[in-house]
């Protein structure tokens, strides 16, 4: 069911009224034809002013329509609007005010209709930034010819807009695999602590009460244990590191956002090659997406990568630690980190010692930070001198049989599949104001 529409008509000054009650007043103690044409030539103005505006108010419609609630960074945003007039007198002018809160689009225009006729046009944007983002609300603010009267039309109805991140064609290299091979999911014992809770049991004598799932023990009114199963074999785990204290640059020329290209890209490439893929993105929301085969997971993966934000109290020690649990034999973990700090190699190296594979993608800090000058702010504590300092790491990493790859700003990357797609457009034609439909073809 869709909002309500807001319709207001509201007098923009109290003059005109004034006005009337002077020229009443002057007529009843002076009567005079002057006063009596200026009362009657104002009154009458003010009269067919207000039904001009009420018939506005009451008679004009307007529809919004998208194609869509997902798009991907560097899609265009488009949206069709109409608008409709049913009344007898023509709409002037009404100004279209958008509050949507997609980055770098905007529908807000000045439109005409004429009497009993309609309007339609199509507004459109390329959005740059990936997120969740809203659609609406909207309003449209129009009068009466003479300018006494404002009304406003407000559009509560809000569409919700997912800008996933976009995969793109990653450079030369081949991660190693775990060591073991196949798809099967063993039902191994779990930690307690364990992230993969999968299904539920009934409770049986033993059982530890910290496995209880208490929502699904009230709703069916007896004790249920959580079961946790370990993820298929051979599966490639990413961990992206959000820690707010490593990330540099700003915008799409940030580690944060290569990160998210980087992890996408990854994600659908080892997919293609009907490997499990699964995600750790501990950040502003704590992303787990548990490591699954099929395009079918691309989008689980990507749904996460939308949320990712970077956030304080998650160093990349921490999370490696956290999640080691729930990692399991024979499986590859790689992480995508812009630290040139070594305090989370250690971390990393407690899985080799579990029979599972590492690799790093490593991004260079110091290419996402402009150089300093008099007067700035001070670079992060890790892209100080990260020129060394991630040589070092790289070296170490090395010297662990770690395979790592250096990531700069800058990097070429291009879209993985070129996606052709049709679609239709109003175009209207010069002089005669004839709207018709074209179709077009565009690269998604």
């Amino acid at each position: 069911m869709k909002p309500e529409i807001e319709r207001r008509l509201t007098l923009r000054s109290r003059l005109p009224l004034y006005l009337i009650g002077v020229l009443a007043f002057l007529q009843l103690i002076e009567p005079d034809p002057v006063w009596m044409a200026l009362l009657v030539g104002l009154c009458g103005l003010v009269g067919i002013s207000y039904i001009w505006a009420r018939e506005m108010r009451d008679k004009i419609q307007a529809e919004r329509t998208s194609r869509g609630n997902w798009i991907v960074v560097g899609d265009r945003v488009q949206e069709k609007f109409r608008l409709r007039n049913g009344s007898s007198f023509p709409l002037l002018w009404a100004t279209v005010t958008d509050h949507s809160d997609v980055p770098g689009y905007a529908i807000d225009r000045a439109v005409a209709v004429d009497a009993r006729g309609s309007y339609a046009w199509q507004a459109q944007g390329v959005c740059t930034k990936r997120g969740v983002f809203t659609l609406g609300p909207w309003s449209l603010s129009l009068g009466d010819p003479l300018g006494l009267f404002d009304v406003s039309l407000s559009y509560p109805e809000v569409r919700t807009l997912m800008v996933y991140p976009r995969v793109m064609r990653l450079p030369e290299f081949r991660l190693p695999r775990g060591s073991a091979s196949g798809r099967a999911s063993r039902a191994l014992p779990a930690p307690t602590e364990a992230l993969l809770a999968r299904t539920v049991r009934h409770y049986v004598p033993g059982d530890s009460l910290h496995l209880v799932h208490w929502r699904k023990t009230a709703q069916l009114g007896k004790l249920m244990i959580r079961q946790f199963d370990q993820e298929p074999a051979g599966a490639l785990w990413l961990v992206l590191d959000l820690d707010a204290a490593v990330q540099a640059g700003e915008g799409q020329e940030s580690t944060l956002e290569y990160g998210v290209i980087l992890a996408a890209s990854l994600a659908a490439k080892h997919l293609d090659e009907n490997r499990a893929v699964g995600l750790v993105a501990l950040g502003r929301e704590a992303k787990i997406v548990p490591p699954q085969p099929g395009r079918g997971n691309l989008w689980q993966l990507l749904h996460a990568l939308t949320h990712a934000e970077a956030a304080e109290g998650w160093p990349l020690a921490r999370v490696l630690k956290q999640i080691r649990p729930d990692i399991g034999r024979g499986r590859t973990v790689l992480v995508i980190t812009s630290s040139s700090q070594t305090d989370w190699v250690g971390e990393l190296l407690q899985y080799q010692r579990r029979d599972i594979t590492t690799a790093a993608l490593l991004l260079d800090a110091a290419s996402f930070t402009s150089p300093r000058e008099e007067g700035q702010a001070e670079l992060p504590a890790t892209a100080e001198g990260t020129e060394g300092g991630l040589a070092g790491l790289q070296n170490l990493l090395a010297d662990y049989g770690v395979f790592s790859r250096t990531i700069a700003q800058g990097y070429p990357f291009t879209p993985l599949v070129a996606i052709k797609r049709k679609r239709k457009v109003l175009k209207t034609l010069f002089g005669t104001g004839r709207v018709i439909t074209v179709e077009m073809e565009e690269e998604v």
